[in-house]
């Protein structure tokens, strides 16, 4: 064990049941601690359903929520480690490991969220140590702090695996393995079942347990249950004044909106957006000459009567670009027109400017809104992908024109970015038939269908 005698690792293999006791006041104390010095830790650790067992190196999490535990683990830890690894395992779960893994390799995805969740802990100052840098494949691009789980795992190597110690999700790579810590001789060396009591003790530890089964519903109300904890945590940790992270961060903010709340559907997004094209100022006018009771008897107007009425005043402009590049289904172009074209309409937008690009810009028109609706766009391009030659050209007329556009670019995000162009003159709106396995670097993200 990490700090523990020869005489204590001794005692601790005489007695199972005193074992499993000793680390379930342990993990309660850590329990405790998280819950006074980093709440919203604190508060997701609560979920958990402490069960000691024999079978695993470290730690495991199902589904229902048990965290299954080696008790010589949690013995042999000394207590600053054995709060970060409870708050390591609490994002796990908070965040939906288990939901979101789908049909992914159950070992490469627990490496992916490992690697996801590493940054979260290292701002609060419970790191659990630097993560791996070589599980990614050799063409692997640079990713940045805050990539999620999924981008991760589309970056890392085939086949790989996390230390024993470290299967939080999923069983090690060598089942046949016996598990560091496994009770393997009992008192003066005799060979002993794992799971037996000492003599005249209480039970000690069980064998691996099997994970219940679960039904649809059954999960919907396991999400249920956790995106509540999150809200909870996030209530604790700001009542308290941020102590976890010194103060509450921005991207706890967005991370939590965007764990709890359904993500808003993108052509609202897009139509908020596209709302923001046009300013409404608030104008005196004469009233109209319908209103005759205000008219004397010659038929004129007292100088003093004006209406209130409104002034709408363009504020930008709307720039629809398609990545022509990729291979784009139609349905796919249709909906993204669609979208686009009745949003514009609804804003009172007569006028659209429609760019086509991939490695160079192929084509750049003005068209009638209302002709989109009825008019089948040919697509010219299919080379390369560059964000470049689109953008640059856009910001340099937005820059001589003197007024904002907003940039709606159909792309499946698989190509070279230029320089973040200015936020005055640009509003990128990045739109992806589904969701794309690293962020764009700049501008906001749209995802026309979820995984």
């Amino acid at each position: 064990m990490e700090h523990l005698s020869e005489s204590d690792v001794r005692q601790l293999y005489a007695d199972p049941a005193a074992a499993a006791r000793e680390s379930r006041d342990k993990l309660a104390a850590a329990r405790v601690w998280l819950l006074r010095h980093k709440p919203f830790f604190g508060v997701l650790a609560r979920g958990f359903r402490l069960e000691a067992t024999l079978g695993i190196a470290g730690y495991r999490l199902l589904p229902d929520d048990r965290l299954l535990y080696n008790p010589l683990a949690v013995l042999g830890a000394r207590f600053p480690a054995l709060t970060a690894r409870l708050a390591h395992l609490s994002l796990h779960a908070a965040l939906g490991a288990f939901a979101r893994r789908k049909e992914r390799e159950a070992r490469r995805w627990n490496v992916a969220c490992d690697l996801a969740i590493a940054p979260l802990l290292e701002a609060a100052e419970l790191g659990v140590g630097r993560a791996p840098t070589t599980v990614f494949r050799d063409d692997a691009p640079r990713l940045a702090s805050g990539t999620s789980a999924e981008g991760y795992y589309a970056h890392l190597q085939d086949g790989v695996a996390p230390d024993p110690l470290w299967c939080d999700l999923c069983d090690p790579p060598h089942e046949d393995a016996a598990p560091r810590g496994t009770f393997t001789r009992r008192d003066g060396g005799e060979e002993g079942d794992p799971g037996a009591p000492a003599d005249g003790g209480d039970e000690g530890p069980s064998p691996m347990p099997a994970p219940a089964p679960t039904t649809p519903l059954d999960t919907a109300a396991h999400e249920l249950a956790w995106k509540l904890r999150l809200a909870a945590a996030y209530e604790e940790e700001v009542a308290q004044g941020g102590p976890t992270f010194g103060e509450v961060p921005a991207w706890l903010d967005e991370l939590l909106r965007a764990t709890i709340e359904p993500p808003a559907d993108w052509s609202a997004v897009l139509q908020q957006s596209i709302h923001q094209l046009h300013r409404t100022d608030r104008s005196y006018l004469r009233p109209s000459r319908r209103m005759s009771a205000l008219v004397d008897a010659e038929g004129d107007w007292p100088d003093l009567v004006t209406m209130p009425g409104r002034r709408i005043e363009s504020a930008g402009r709307l720039v629809a670009v398609v990545d022509t590049s990729a291979s784009l289904p139609s349905d796919t172009l249709a909906r993204f027109f669609g979208a686009v074209v009745a949003t514009a309409a609804a804003e009172g937008i007569d006028e659209l400017r429609l760019v086509q690009a991939d490695a160079a810009i192929a084509r750049d028109e003005e068209l009638d809104t209302a002709e989109l609706l009825f008019r089948q766009v040919a697509i010219s391009g299919r080379g390369g992908t560059d964000f470049g030659p689109a953008l640059e050209r856009l910001a340099e007329d937005a820059r001589r024109q003197g007024q904002r556009f907003t940039v709606v670019y159909l792309t499946d995000l698989e190509g070279r970015f230029p320089e973040p162009p200015s936020s005055r003159l640009l509003d990128v709106l990045w739109v992806t038939p589904t969701p794309p396995a690293t962020p764009p670097p700049f501008g906001r993200l749209l995802v026309m269908a979820r995984r």
